[in-house]
């Protein structure tokens, strides 16, 4: 029985870590609350900082509103025959979220791109300052 419990286990792991994989999850970079990422150096690898704590409560609202809709969008592509929403407001449409969930935690619209022929998207934010930049959440690629 254990050992049954152990290879499920095993294979849960391996099937999730292939979806995240697929889907583009795995690769994208996700900035944490309480960090910045910069670069200065001539290659454009980037490191990590602290940042300071004024915007963190805002911080951690953007990323939870952010992992909100990436998780309706698939939701809405299955109630909608595999078409992904051409914009957020299908999913408030759709009673899948609220208005106040595709607002980042400084009140501005979150950012939603759709490359429908590839069928792939990205959430984001334009982060503190508003503009695109280093700050944005998730950092751009």
């Amino acid at each position: 029985m254990n050992r049954r419990i152990a290879i499920l286990v095993a294979v849960s792991a391996v099937v999730g870590t292939l979806v995240g994989f697929f889907t583009g999850n795995l690769s994208r970079e996700t900035k944490m609350p309480g960090e910045a990422l910069k670069t200065e150096d001539a290659t454009g690898h980037w490191e990590r900082h602290a940042e300071s704590s004024v915007d963190l409560d805002a911080e951690i609202v953007t990323n939870t509103r952010i992992r909100l809709v990436m998780q309706a969008i698939p939701t809405y592509s299955l109630l909608h025959a595999g078409r992904y929403p051409e914009s957020l407001a299908d999913l408030i449409s759709d009673d899948l979220l609220g208005a106040e969930v595709v607002r980042d935690g400084w009140g501005r619209p979150l950012v939603y791109t759709l490359d429908s022929e590839r069928r792939r998207y990205t959430v984001s934010s334009l982060g503190a300052d508003g503009v695109p930049s280093e700050d944005d959440i998730p950092r751009p690629r």
